[in-house]
C-alpha cells in the first residue's frame, strides 16, 4: 500500500513531512529511532515536528513505538491486537521486527482466556541473533 494510501485509510492527511515519515519507515530493515529518521530524512524537518508525526501516526495505528529501554523508542509500520513482534539482541543491541503470524496462535489462545478486552499487544524475545551466534 502506498504511503498516502495508508494515511488516509487511517484517517490522516497525508502532508508532505506525514509521508516522508511513512516513506522512511516503510524503507527501514529495522526499527527506527527518531534520530536514525532524522538522518534519513537529511534533515528536512525538525525534531518537535518529528515527534508530533510519530505521535499522531502511532495513536491512529499506522505506526507502531516499541520500547527499546534506556529511556529510548524505535518506530515501524504495523500495529494490531494479533501484536507487533520484535527480537532484540542482548549482545550487538539490534532490534528487529519479527513475523507476528509465528505467535498468533499463542497470543490468540491467551487473549481468549482473559476476562478482559486488549486492544494492543507488544511481545518482545530477547536473546543472541544469528549474526552474533555465528560470529
Amino acid at each position: 500500500m502506498e504511503a498516502s494510501e495508508l494515511l488516509e485509510h487511517c484517517g490522516v492527511a497525508a502532508t508532505e513531512n506525514r509521508l516522508l515519515v511513512v516513506r522512511a519507515l516503510s524503507g527501514a530493515d529495522h526499527p527506527q529511532t527518531p534520530l536514525e529518521l532524522l538522518a534519513q530524512l537529511d534533515r528536512r524537518m525538525n525534531r518537535v515536528t518529528l515527534y508530533r508525526i510519530l505521535e499522531l501516526l502511532v495513536e491512529r495505528g499506522v505506526v507502531a513505538r516499541h520500547n527499546a529501554g534506556e529511556r529510548s523508542f524505535r518506530y515501524c509500520l504495523g500495529r494490531g491486537v494479533t501484536g507487533h513482534s520484535h527480537f532484540h539482541c542482548t549482545r550487538c543491541g539490534a532490534t528487529q521486527c519479527l513475523d507476528s503470524a509465528l505467535l498468533e496462535p499463542g497470543l490468540s489462545r491467551i487473549l481468549s482466556g482473559l476476562p478482559m478486552r486488549v486492544d494492543m499487544a507488544e511481545i518482545t524475545l530477547g536473546g543472541v541473533c544469528e549474526g552474533c551466534l555465528n560470529a
